[in-house]
Parts: C-alpha cells; sequence; structure tokens
C-alpha cells in the first residue's frame, strides 16, 4: 500500500510541476464552474425506497397507515475547481449536492401530512483530458473517483463513486459554457453550466 502512495504522490508532483508549462501556452491557469447534472441514478436507487406492484399477502396494517406521495430531487448541483496542468490534462477537484423529497399523505383523509427532505454531497476528484484545446474552444474527456453520503426518509449510507465524462465541450475565453455526456454515479445522462477562467 504506501508503494501504491508513493507512486501516486510522485505522479501527482509531476504533474504539477507542469504549471508553468501551462502557463507558457498563454492560458489561464484556473477555472471556477458551475454546473447542473441529469439523473442521479446511484442517489434514487441508494437514498430511495423502492416500490413494488405486488400487492398479494399485503398486511392489513398497511390500510391503515399513512401514504408516500412521488419522489423527487433537484439533480446534482456542483461547484469544481479546475487546475489546468498541462495544455493536454486538467486536474478538477468537485463539489455536488442533491436535493431529495417527497409529500407523506393520511390514509383515512388523503391530506398531506408532511414533507420529508434530504441531501446527498458528492466529492469528486476528476481528470481531465484535452483532445483539443484553444482559446475559445475545447473538447475533452475525464475519469473520476470520488465519495458520496447523505440520508433520506431515515435512510442514511455512504459509498465510493464514480464518473465518466465521454465527452465535453467548453466555449468561450473567460466566461465560459460547457456540456457534459457521461454516466456514473454523479449523473446519468449530462451536465450543463458556466465556468470562469483565470
Amino acid at each position: 500500500m504506501k508503494r501504491y502512495m508513493m507512486i501516486a504522490a510522485a505522479l501527482l508532483a509531476a504533474l504539477f510541476s507542469g504549471t508553468a508549462n501551462a502557463q507558457d501556452t498563454g492560458l489561464p491557469k484556473y477555472e471556477f464552474r458551475l454546473g447542473w447534472s441529469g439523473y442521479p441514478v446511484m442517489d434514487y436507487e441508494n437514498f430511495t425506497v423502492g416500490t413494488t406492484n405486488d400487492y398479494y399477502g399485503t398486511p392489513i396494517k398497511d390500510m391503515f397507515t399513512d401514504f408516500d406521495g412521488d419522489t423527487y430531487m433537484t439533480g446534482n448541483i456542483m461547484a469544481a475547481m479546475d487546475f489546468h496542468l498541462r495544455k493536454w490534462f486538467t486536474f478538477s477537484v468537485g463539489v455536488a449536492a442533491n436535493g431529495i423529497w417527497k409529500d407523506v399523505y393520511g390514509v383515512r383523509t388523503g391530506d398531506k401530512l408532511r414533507r420529508e427532505t434530504g441531501c446527498v454531497i458528492t466529492v469528486l476528484p476528476q481528470a481531465k483530458f484535452m483532445w483539443l484545446n484553444r482559446e475559445t474552444v475545447r473538447l475533452y474527456s475525464s475519469l473520476g473517483l470520488g465519495w458520496t453520503g447523505g440520508g433520506f426518509d431515515g435512510k442514511a449510507d455512504s459509498y465510493v463513486t464514480g464518473q465518466a465524462v465521454l465527452l465535453g465541450v467548453s466555449i468561450g475565453r473567460r466566461l465560459v459554457g460547457f456540456a457534459e455526456m457521461g454516466s456514473g454515479g454523479l449523473y446519468m445522462g449530462g451536465m450543463v453550466g458556466i465556468g470562469y477562467r483565470f
């Protein structure tokens, strides 16, 4: 284990030593990004209670208990800091939050009794590989490995999560817009947002 940690530290040192290389290209060294992602499948599966259409054998007590409305999620809203270490490589660290809620109704009257709310937080470092890096247009792919934790409706969980961006595009000089298509624990589908390079 110690050997792997030393190899990882050496790789990071080599990449961060290339900061001057990124600066020599005339491109900004840093970028702050805000994004909104598509459907967080892992959050739904790990933090919400599944439903079933099998009503046979349902205990009689279930006929007299409160019932849940639909479950909703905001989708992950992420803030990330990118470090452009080389023209072809960027290291990014992001923090995302996904809000979850549902209403609970009384079985006798159908009136809303309360709202259950929760939040899931994901911390995701990513390695981004630039296929095209121009002053106004950038194309990239990325791989990320991080951690997710949170709770909803009396259920709490935490686990290691990953995300792969198959294709991302960023357009703009200082103020940029970006769109990504990918799959993983953060989202299935895509992410869109804005960023500022400095």
